[in-house]
């Protein structure tokens, strides 16, 4: 791994003169990193990079955390990501389609764009900090996980005002209906 302040720019140039099937495993560990607006934590995993007759694959297997808001309770947590895809680079001299990316003149592969948008596909539109986040009370924004507020003991009793109100508007109005699931 390149050790300056792009790590994940790896220099390829020693793969092009590898008989085709040659392949080398490039491991990376790192406690933080900012992938452009992205910061995360114990980011590790391994770049496979196989020559092939055109060009050459990199396999990418990447295990990391990411700090986010968990969409029902709004607390920060730890968020783990995993990730793992294939991407498969064009020699210079070889004719390229236009979603293949070429392996650039000077040989030096960045690969933080292409992390970047794979570990955004992996991250969920909705975190959950656990998968039986209680979020928080509609009414007062107590979060349930932490203590129960007196509005959603009442509802557990049935003592809900929103209910209650809403049974005596259909006794005022017997045209009203009720959606039931």
């Amino acid at each position: 791994m390149n050790p300056s302040q792009k790590p994940f720019r790896i220099n390829v140039g020693f793969l092009i003169s590898q008989p085709i099937g040659y392949s080398r495993v490039l491991p990376f560990e790192l406690d933080k990193i900012d992938i452009e607006d992205e910061s995360l934590h114990n980011f590790y995993g391994s770049i496979e990079l196989s020559r092939t007759q055109d060009g050459l694959i990199a396999q990418v297997v990447i295990d990391a955390e990411v700090e986010s808001e968990c969409s029902r309770c709004l607390e920060p947590f730890q968020n783990k990501i995993f990730c793992e895809f294939k991407e498969f680079f064009t020699f210079p001299y070889v004719e390229a389609s236009e979603e293949e990316i070429r392996v650039p003149e000077d040989g030096n592969i960045d690969f933080e764009p292409i992390l970047h948008d794979y570990i955004l596909m992996e991250m969920p539109i909705k975190p959950l900090c656990q998968s039986d986040c209680r979020g928080l009370c509609d009414t007062c924004g107590q979060n349930l996980n932490r203590s129960v507020c007196e509005h959603h003991q009442k509802r557990k009793t049935g003592d809900d005002t929103k209910s209650t109100g809403q049974k005596e508007l259909q006794k005022e109005d017997p045209t009203t209906e009720t959606l039931t699931t």
